[in-house]
Formats: structure tokens, sequence, C-alpha cells
């Protein structure tokens, strides 16, 4: 309620000072609804289908202040929201079965920031809507429309010719405020020009990332582990607990029924042993079984000094170590004829800086820093022929599945949006299984997909894909291939049919564990203004 009064009262104040300032205002977004249904998104035999429908209300006020400023604005309403739910509420995603959990902020603002025209070139200065950069390799922002990705920075953007470049200084994470931490920010500094043509354009950016508050593939594992170990913990903490408090309340049941005198024996009797004994004895003479109240109760003290002992160890969050990294990331796309084609490379590389000397188990050497070097590249060529269009195309994201060492090599892991769509159930975040597809491993870190970023098994693994691919044009509105099709002027539906044929990656170690595939439906009604 709170939000739909601020935005009234901005709406009046807006109707108010137009005629004073001459304000111009342009509205863009768009509205859409999509459909899930994964057969078996955890891959295991025992898994249920899931299907469900989503929407999303993205809006994009751009205020025009005068020839030289202007606001933009973007904000989402409903987003995630799902059908058959409370608009109000979410899911209580920690017990399921639990009331849902209210949320009366379900208008989301994404984005705020000003552009400024000079002499000496644009400045754009706020929480910035992140651009795409190039090909979509590595831009999320992609899939889903311009909503995910926003980036407070300032940028100088200097266009000159068919050129334009500019400077970019981005705040990622702030560690500065407040007296807990100091001097633990996330930047990110860019330099970027591109040159653009009619049918074609190329550029190159260049990049700085310097994380003081970086987490090294080790340090996240362990700290998972020791999350999924706390909260088994607590798990069997609580069953430890009940189980002795309701066996307690059966003592208590059986010494009334059988002789009043024995209720002070099944009081004294979970903290003292031989009291205990004496208990059980007195119930074997009954002809009722023991109830070993003293080893519940220790069972029960036992259970829950390990739940804290496993929550203090993680209360403290994952180590902290400081990264500093150069990024390269050239793109070229172009049209000649019946001909397109687009590619980008990205290679990074520095180090992170440890805050302890470590000991690879292997080689035994100890080190204090970690080497860190990755490389991502996709080709993608299309081909106009009579109605068709061919492709083909491949894609190589370098990865790093050893966490113990002095190197690390996982693109996943330094840029944490590596998703490209034409492997939709791999390589996508679209179909909302890039954190949860097959599960967790043995260690209870969700396997996901290699979009699903650095939290996730798969994100880091890096992959090697190749694609074949074909089209038709049936109507000027309708094309065979994905399923996409142009329903009318503002309005698009993209449907996709995915099949995944799980092999024994998915199995995460566990040799006997089976596995089933997964077959995915997909479609999105999209209304764009």
């Amino acid at each position: 309620m709170k939000n739909i009064r601020f935005m009234i009262a901005l709406c009046v104040a807006l109707m108010i000072a137009a005629p004073a300032m001459a304000l111009e205002v342009e509205v863009s977004g768009h509205y859409f609804v999509e459909h899930f249904n994964h057969s078996n998104e955890n891959l295991s035999k025992d898994d249920a289908t899931d299907d469900y429908s989503t929407m999303e209300l993205m809006v994009k006020p751009v205020f025009k202040v005068n020839d030289n400023i202007t606001l933009t604005t973007q904000f989402t309403a409903l987003q995630d929201h799902v059908w058959g739910t409370d608009a109000n509420s979410k899911l209580n995603e920690t017990n399921p079965l639990a009331p849902d959990i209210d949320d009366t902020n379900n208008i989301d603002w994404k984005a705020a920031y000003m552009t400024i025209k000079s002499p000496i070139g644009g400045f754009i200065i706020g929480r910035y809507i992140d651009t795409p950069w190039g090909t979509a390799m590595g831009d999320s922002t992609a899939s889903h429309g311009s909503n995910s990705l926003h980036k407070d920075r300032i940028m100088w953007v200097v266009p000159t010719g068919d050129f334009i470049s500019g400077l970019v200084a981005q705040k990622n994470g702030e560690g500065d405020q407040g007296n807990i931490m100091t001097d633990a920010d996330y930047h990110k500094y860019y330099g970027f020009t591109a040159y653009k043509q009619e049918n074609w354009s190329t550029g190159l950016l260049v990049a700085n990332y310097q994380n003081k508050n970086y987490v090294t593939m080790r340090d996240l594992r362990n700290f998972q582990m020791g999350y999924a170990s706390y909260t088994q913990s607590v798990d069997a903490a609580t069953v430890a607990s009940g189980t002795y408090a309701g066996t307690y309340a059966q003592g208590l049941q059986l010494a009334g029924a059988l002789n009043p005198a024995l209720v002070p024996l099944v009081q004294a009797a979970p903290f003292d042993a031989a009291q205990s004994a004496a208990l059980d004895a007195t119930l074997a003479g009954a002809g009722l079984p023991a109830i070993d109240l003293y080893g519940l109760n220790s069972n029960a003290i036992s259970a829950q000094g390990q739940a804290a002992a496993a929550g203090a160890a993680i209360s403290a969050g994952p180590a902290r170590s400081e990264l500093g990294l150069w990024v390269i990331n050239p793109y070229f796309m172009g049209t000649f004829g019946p001909l397109y084609a687009e590619a980008e490379i990205l290679y990074g590389w520095g180090s992170v800086d440890l805050n302890e000397t470590r000991t690879d188990p292997v080689s035994g050497a100890t080190f204090n820093s970690i080497d860190a070097a990755a490389l991502a590249a996709t080709l993608d060529v299309k081909y106009d022929i009579a109605g068709f269009t061919l492709n083909a195309g491949g894609t190589y994201i370098q990865g790093d599945s050893n966490p113990d060492d002095d190197e690390t090599s996982a693109v996943g892991y330094f840029e944490q949006s590596l998703d490209l769509e034409h492997g939709f159930l791999l390589t996508s975040d679209v179909q909302n299984l890039n954190t949860t597809l097959g599960g967790t491993d043995e260690n209870g870190i969700p396997l996901g997909n290699v979009s699903g970023g650095h939290t996730t098994v798969t994100g880091p693994a890096g992959y090697t894909s190749f694609w074949l691919g074909a089209k038709y044009q049936v109507l000027d509105n309708l094309n065979l291939g994905l399923l996409y099709g142009d329903i009318m002027n503002n309005l698009k539906f993209w449907g996709v049919i995915a099949h995944l044929d799980a092999g024994d990656y998915w199995k995460a170690g566990g040799y006997n564990t089976e596995v089933e595939d997964n077959t995915t439906f997909y479609g999105r009604l999209t209304l764009a203004f």
C-alpha cells in the first residue's frame, strides 16, 4: 500500500511540475506470462513433474528534464509471481508446507540514473540498466529483458564519428559502510570502444576487477558444506529432542498408571543413569519395555551441542580474500548478404591474494596466492536461403574442477552470468533450472547448469558445445525452429521443447545413484510497449 501511495504522490507531483518544467515523459516496458513444465527437475527416478506459470510487469519511465538532462527509471511488479498464489505473499522456501511469507513489496525499483549531455561527452550517473556487450555470451539481461542486472556506476561516453567510446567506474559491492568491515569494497573499471557501420560492428572492452571481499572456490565450498552439516545437525537435534520429550511424557503417563510413587523416579531418570536403570527395571517387572530416559536425554543434549558447534563454525561466513583481475573482451557482429556472423572472446587474468598460507593436498606445495587465467569464446554463423535459415556455431567456456591448488581457470566463477540460449536446459537461465537442475551433490551443494554461477557445482565447471540448426519462415509472422512467432504488433510468443539425456555427470559422484532424463515444455507470451 505504501508503494501505491508513493506512486500516486509521484504522479501528482509530476503533473503539478510539468507545466512549469515542460517535462516530457516516455514510458516503455513489457508484460509477459510464461509457463514451465519440467518432467524431472532433480533428474531423480522419484521426482514429480513441476508445472506452473509466472508473470512480470516491467515499466521504464524516462523523464526528459531539458535537452541535456534526462532521468531514467525502471521498476517491476509481480516479478516471478506464481499463478495461483497470493500476490502479496511468496512461497516459504525454508518450509514449503508452512504458510506463505507476506511480501507486500511486490513493486521493485530496479534502476534510476541521470544522463547528462555536455561539450565533453555524455555522463550517466546512478543505478544503471546493464546493457549487453557484444554477443549474448555473458549477458543474462538478454533472457528476460533488461531487468536482472543493474549496477551503480558513473559512465562517461564520447561518440566520435562512427566510434563510441567510454569509461566506467562501477561499485559491485560495498564493504566500508558501518564498522563490521572496512576496506572491503568490490569495484569494476571499464574502458571500451565500439565501431559501428550499417551492417556490421566491432568493439573492444578492457576491464579491471578489484574485489577486496572475494570468496575463493575452496572457501565457498567449505562454507556450503559447513552449512549443509549445520542443517543436518539441526534436524538431528530436533529429532533427538522430540524423541526424548515424547518418551519422557510417556514415562510420566506410565508411572501414573502403574504407581504414582514412581513419578519422582521418572523425573530424576533423565539426569541420573542409576535412576534411569532403576526405572527401566521397574517397567520390565511390569512387562513393559525400557525407555532409557538418561540415554535419550544425553543424546538430545549432545545433538543440540553439535548443532550449536556447527552453527558457530559458519557464523562468521566464508573466509575472504582479495581478487585483482584484468579482462579483455573483443567482439564482431556483421551481416553480409545472406550471411550473418558473430564472435566474441573473453579472457581474464590476475591473482587472488589469500589471507593465509595453504598447502596443495596433491603436490604438498605451499602458497598464499592463486593465479587466475580463464578463457571464453563463441562463434555463431547463420545463412538465409529460400526461406530457410541455417545455423551453426560453437562455444568454449573454460572451467576448473580443482579448488585446492594455486591456479584457477573457471570463467563461470569470475563472470557469473554465462548464459546462452542454444543449450536451453544446460546453458540458459530462462527455464528457472540454472540453480536447481539435478538437485544436489553428496555435500548438499546444488548442481545447477553452467549459467548457475559459482554457488553451483556446474557453474564453474566449464563446457564446450557445438550446434547445428535450421528454421523455416512459414509466414511473415511465424517461423519454425524454436517456435517463435509475432502474433501481432507488440505481441510475441516463444516456445521451446527441450530434452536432457541425463548421463553419469548427474550422479555427482554417487556411482550407484539412478538418474532419469528431463523433458521441458516452455512458453512465453510477451506484450511490449
